[in-house]
């Protein structure tokens, strides 16, 4: 009897963090769908929206756009994290991917430039604002959904679900911009076909808040409920009690968001501007490429259950650092099969990284802090990660003549993250209601 009950609990749990594994990955698909339409699409709404003689001041005006709406995520951050450690992940779930949604499909909507003047760059600004704003709610609570809901033995797999979504988003993105790229001629792009991705947000959110509103709550979530009060203030009390999770979750969040960002969205805008390949071409090596995490990122988190957050994690980092000069200078070689098998490369430390990173920032947390933990260290490390990393490999080449500097900043960032997982200790077999706040 003891064996059948355990066997039904065991299968019970599985089928909750399976139901919530998927409406994590669904709603970071959705926002990391947004984040990629934009980075890959720059080189082509730039004349649109900021119209310049100078193409470089074009991109960088649309580049530096993009990464504003990074600013705005700890704003929603600090407003849904709080949410949803007093009401709960779901509720703000479904909010966050609905704003999310709705900006990015009002973007396909918006009148150029010539159209209307100034009012469209503004325009397009205010929608990336709401778009930063409910993104930054949008991580901390699928994460924390994610991993909250998994069986302990599976909650690397279980919470790499946010990194599939991401992945999901990302490939999704880089597929449709690609068959556009194929079918449409570069007037055709220019002037209307930019706002066919764009669009397809409004189909996607319908089906995300479909799988959503079916979801219950994480069940550490509502056993904090049954037996405490929320904190009132989370965010207060992760500045004041949880620091060291904090930094130590904007660190490592640095260096996951640069370097991953320079391996994959970046790569359209190199390919492009600064090396001069076609940018059909240079999307369909995109697309590819995106579709390498996704199959990756599942082992890497299953690899963390058996040997470890941190094995997985100075793989990931220590790959980055190693590979990313070589893998830039195949690029510099003016042939599409290198460049693709560049992007590969890169994208294989990306997927373990990915895989493993939001599991890791979780176990950082008690639940009663988890989203607002989550939510605030990651966004910041969105501010000055993957926020301005395009703009900034960008200026890094007008600014230094050198095509290969962007390999450097990927070294960089990725040698900030192996040298904080080099010093923090293992949580992978820890409890996650009471998180590891103080001795990680």
């Amino acid at each position: 009897m003891t064996s059948t009950t355990s066997e039904t609990t065991s299968r019970e749990q599985l089928l909750v963090g399976k139901r919530a594994s998927i409406a994590a990955a669904a709603g970071t698909a959705v926002e990391y769908y947004d984040f990629a339409i934009y980075g890959y699409l720059a080189v082509v709404i730039a004349p649109a929206f900021f119209p310049s003689s100078s193409g470089a001041a074009s991109l960088l005006s649309t580049l530096a756009l993009i990464g504003g709406g990074f600013f705005a995520r700890p704003i929603g951050g600090f407003v849904f994290s709080r949410l949803g450690d007093r009401l709960g992940r779901r509720r703000v779930l479904l909010i966050t991917v609905t704003i999310m949604g709705v900006a990015t499909f009002g973007a396909g909507l918006l009148p150029p430039f010539a159209s209307i003047g100034v009012a469209a760059p503004l325009l397009l600004a205010v929608l990336r604002v709401a778009q930063g704003i409910s993104a930054g709610g949008e991580v901390g609570g699928a994460t924390a959904l994610a991993n909250e809901s998994a069986p302990p033995k599976w909650r690397g797999l279980f919470g790499s679900a946010t990194s599939i979504g991401c992945a999901v988003g990302m490939s999704s993105a880089s597929i449709v911009v690609g068959v556009l790229s194929v079918l449409l001629t570069d007037a055709q792009m220019s002037a209307w076909g930019w706002r066919i991705p764009f669009l397809l947000a409004g189909p996607l959110l319908i089906g995300c808040l479909l799988y959503r509103i079916r979801v219950e709550d994480s069940p550490l979530f509502k056993e904090m409920l049954a037996t405490s009060e929320p904190v009132k203030s989370p965010v207060v009390e992760v500045m004041r009690n949880h620091r060291r999770a904090l930094l130590l979750t904007i660190g490592i969040g640095f260096a996951q968001l640069t370097a991953g960002s320079l391996a994959s969205i970046y790569i359209v805008v190199h390919l492009t501007k600064v090396l001069g390949y076609q940018l059909s071409g240079s999307m369909w090596v995109t697309a590819i490429v995106s579709l390498m995490p996704l199959l990756l990122i599942p082992l890497a988190g299953r690899l963390s259950d058996r040997y470890g957050r941190r094995a997985v994690l100075l793989s990931g980092f220590g790959g980055f650092v190693v590979l990313a000069v070589p893998c830039f200078a195949l690029m510099e070689l003016g042939s599409y099969p290198l460049a693709l098998a560049a992007g590969l490369v890169l994208n294989v430390p990306f997927a373990a990284v990915q895989g493993v990173v939001y599991t890791q920032f979780s176990e950082w947390f008690p639940t009663r802090v988890r989203h607002s933990g989550v939510s605030l260290g990651f966004n910041i490390a969105g501010v000055i990660g993957s926020g301005p990393v395009s703009f900034v490999a960008t200026w890094l080449v007008v600014a230094t003549h050198m095509t290969m500097s962007p390999a450097f900043y990927m070294v960089g960032s990725a040698a900030v993250g192996l040298v904080i997982v080099w010093f923090i200790r293992e949580t992978s077999h820890d409890d996650l209601s009471e998180g590891v706040v103080s001795d990680v």
